[in-house]
């Protein structure tokens, strides 16, 4: 088994992988929540949206256990956390 550190520097090593790939997580979730907003009428703020990206792979874990369900759940936690205090302010 991983010791807890190893495994929150493989999420820190996925986020940067997924930051590179796709930009700043929060400008992508606000996108989201634009198209969200204009084609469903559905109004979410980007720290609600990564709290429904928790959910979606909560959903998945209770479905089977993968790996990549928890560092995808801790590290769309950490964008709530980035995103909560920018939303805030």
């Amino acid at each position: 088994m991983n010791n807890y550190t190893n495994i929150l520097e493989d999420c820190i090593k996925i986020a940067n992988e997924r930051q590179a790939s796709y930009g700043e997580s929060s400008s992508s979730l606000q996108k989201t929540c634009d198209i969200l907003r204009v084609a469903f009428n559905i109004e979410l703020t980007t720290p609600e949206l990564a709290l429904v990206l928790v959910a979606l792979k909560l959903s998945r874990e209770k479905n089977q256990h993968k790996d990549d369900n928890i560092k995808d759940c801790i590290n769309y936690l950490a964008i709530y956390l980035h995103t909560y205090e920018k939303h805030k302010q």
